[in-house]
């Protein structure tokens, strides 16, 4: 008898993540860039939206952060109660979404770390823009703050340089979907909060 051969492997998670999820990253994208982040009301929205999302990821995401990549996780949920306190919002009223069944499981979290790492990176042109606030001594840590950077310089050797067996990839691809559908819901979540509200500041 031959010796089996052992699974197949997938290399270059990255780009298959990136090729699965580019529909769904689109429209979030579209979603989010409607508003205007240099009107209050919008700003708070985009706020709100972010720690709705977050809430049922961030146990995952941490986890993966510091268990996989090393890194010490900033507490993003923190920061956004603080921020959205400062404009007069409490978290604890936010709606509550569950966490998907999709990103339980030691491989899913790959691709709950490549979606909440790559909005980092959207961060980050969004901080170069502006948004509302600055002027008037408001200054947001969930937007300021850097780290998220450092942690997706992380994250591409980490799916580039490992190999995944099928298996493991399709929990991460399911997983970084389930996530975006996370992130869909809880912009639709933030619409009843702000319906009505001015957004031009």
């Amino acid at each position: 008898m031959h010796a089996d051969a052992g699974p197949t492997v997938l290399p270059d998670m990255l780009s298959l993540l990136r090729e699965a999820t580019g529909p769904s990253h689109e429209r979030l994208d579209a979603s989010f860039g409607s508003l205007t982040l240099s009107g209050r009301a919008d700003l708070a929205r985009f706020l709100a939206a972010h720690a709705i999302g977050l809430a049922p990821l961030f146990p995952v995401f941490s986890r993966f952060v510091e268990e996989r990549l090393g890194l010490e996780c900033p507490d993003y949920p923190a920061m956004l109660r603080a921020d959205l306190a400062a404009l007069g919002i409490d978290a604890a009223a936010l709606p509550v979404l569950d966490a998907p069944a999709e990103i339980a499981g030691e491989d899913a979290a790959a691709g709950v770390g490549y979606v909440v790492c790559g909005s980092r990176l959207g961060l980050t042109m969004i901080r170069q823009r502006g948004y509302w606030g600055e002027a008037e001594g408001f200054r947001s840590a969930y937007m300021t703050d850097g780290r998220g950077h450092e942690a997706w310089k992380a994250l591409v050797p980490t799916l580039r340089g490992r190999t995944f067996t099928p298996a493991q990839a399709e929990a991460a691809r399911t997983a970084a979907l389930a996530a975006f559908a996370v992130f869909t819901g809880a912009f639709a979540a933030s619409a009843d909060i702000f319906t009505g509200q001015r957004t031009d500041g």
